[in-house]
């Protein structure tokens, strides 16, 4: 129930598709996750789902603000529920994304932006990798 109704708030028609996402995705813990894993999770939970629909319920919930997709690894979109603003670590080795808090981080300058366009956000991405 609560899926339909944060499907609704959203602007988005409550499909049976879109709330088998909404379920697994908006359980109360914020998670990375990509459209494969998500399929993988859809159908371990006795569903059916084309990955090519899961990919239009994900750009749908982006568009209306309920995910973020974060970064590409190895042309595979990694996608955020946690909307708070927040900067990630990039396991190269691994592609697992972990947050780092907004005031964990201090940009002192911004180069200036073009005219014309806006600041519509800044996206801290810092890849890592082990030290062997």
């Amino acid at each position: 129930m609560q899926s339909k109704i944060k499907l609704r708030n959203a602007g988005l028609r409550p499909t049976n598709q879109r709330i088998i996402i909404a379920d697994l995705l908006f359980n109360g813990s914020n998670r990375h996750f990509t459209a494969e894993n998500l399929l993988d999770e859809i159908n371990l939970s006795g569903n059916k789902m084309s990955i090519a629909t899961v990919y239009n319920c994900l750009k749908k919930f982006k568009n209306v603000g309920l995910i973020n997709q974060v970064e590409s690894v190895n042309d595979t979109a990694i996608f955020d529920t946690n909307m708070d603003f927040h900067h990630h670590f990039l396991d190269e080795e691994t592609g697992e994304l972990t947050d780092i808090k907004n005031n964990q981080i201090r940009l002192l300058k911004l180069p200036e932006i073009p005219k014309g366009y806006i600041n519509s956000g800044v996206d801290i991405i810092i890849k890592i990798k082990k030290n062997n």
